[in-house]
């Protein structure tokens, strides 16, 4: 059992935290604010946010690799990072955004079925 312990906080300490924090706040700001619609409008066609989410971190991966003029042992430990803040925004940071702050809901009419 300690052994697993160790190889989990060995795992946690390899993760590059900058990448992981930043990359939820952009994947975050560009679902959430008006930048989809910009997007959108701009190229004319809309990606879905799952799509979005693994463009924009495949994107900013690429470029903190040459920013911090990784190693190719490094990419590895960026690619472990980049899954871990997936799974982490999803199942972690947007359950309890969506239990914090609950979504309204919206009241239609029959009207807008026709």
């Amino acid at each position: 059992m300690e052994a697993l312990y160790q190889n989990i906080i060995k795992y946690i300490n390899t993760l590059d935290w900058a990448y992981v924090i930043t990359f939820i706040l952009l994947s975050y700001a560009i679902n959430h604010y008006k930048v989809t619609e910009w997007i959108a409008n701009g190229i004319g066609i809309t990606i879905r946010t799952r799509y979005r989410v693994l463009i924009v971190g495949v994107i900013y991966g690429i470029i903190v690799f040459f920013a911090r003029d990784y190693t190719l042992q490094r990419v590895e430990h960026l690619l472990q990072s980049f899954v871990f803040a997936i799974v982490f925004h999803k199942f972690i940071i947007e359950i309890l955004v969506e239990r914090v702050f609950p979504k309204k809901d919206k009241r239609t009419t029959t009207n807008e079925y026709l």
